[in-house]
């Protein structure tokens, strides 16, 4: 089965990684407070303790942060850029602004690497029961080879236009609740 890693498991990181697990992918786990991520070991992933050692292991990688800053640092980190293997797909879950997302994919489209922001609606129990809804901006090729990993944790998901468009849709969402 193929190997999935996820970066970031706080309040939200934390049950998609367990649903991701249930599904039967293989899991990397990293967070930079490594305790947060040690129970996921018990299920069966493998928690790492450095951003390269995520990266390294998985073509799928997702992050699910808590800002814009947060997402910068991680993709921007010398481990991440230089240990990421080309065509990777990463998918960012974190709630960002749609310009956060766009330079995102303009730094990893120069190392060949694949990328989707998708952040999602439905809060920790969302999570926590596979039922959030996820709205992804990217390539159709992409979302395509995505899909069945994000379908882990979601009930929803719709693939809504290029790089930026998830994290439009998540700010009119939030406008219109």
């Amino acid at each position: 089965m193929e190997n999935v890693s996820i970066i970031g498991t706080g309040l939200m990181g934390y049950p998609m990684a367990q649903n991701i697990l249930k599904a039967g992918f293989n899991l990397t786990a990293f967070n930079r407070t490594n305790k947060k991520a040690q129970g996921l070991s018990k299920n069966g992933a493998e928690v790492v303790k450095s951003i390269k050692e995520a990266v390294e292991k998985s073509k799928i990688i997702i992050t699910m942060l808590s800002d814009d800053d947060a997402v910068l640092s991680v993709i921007s980190n010398k481990d991440f850029l230089e240990n990421i293997k080309k065509e990777s797909i990463v998918i960012d879950m974190s709630s960002t602004k749609p310009i956060t997302s766009k330079k995102i994919y303009e730094i990893l489209q120069k190392k060949e690497i694949c990328f989707l922001d998708a952040p999602v609606s439905g809060g920790q129990a969302g999570a926590e029961n596979g039922a959030l809804t996820v709205m992804i901006g990217g390539d159709q090729a992409d979302f395509d080879k995505a899909k069945d990993k994000i379908d882990c944790y979601s009930k929803k998901m719709k693939l809504l236009g290029k790089a930026g468009c998830g994290q439009l849709a998540k700010m009119v969402n939030q406008i219109c609740i």
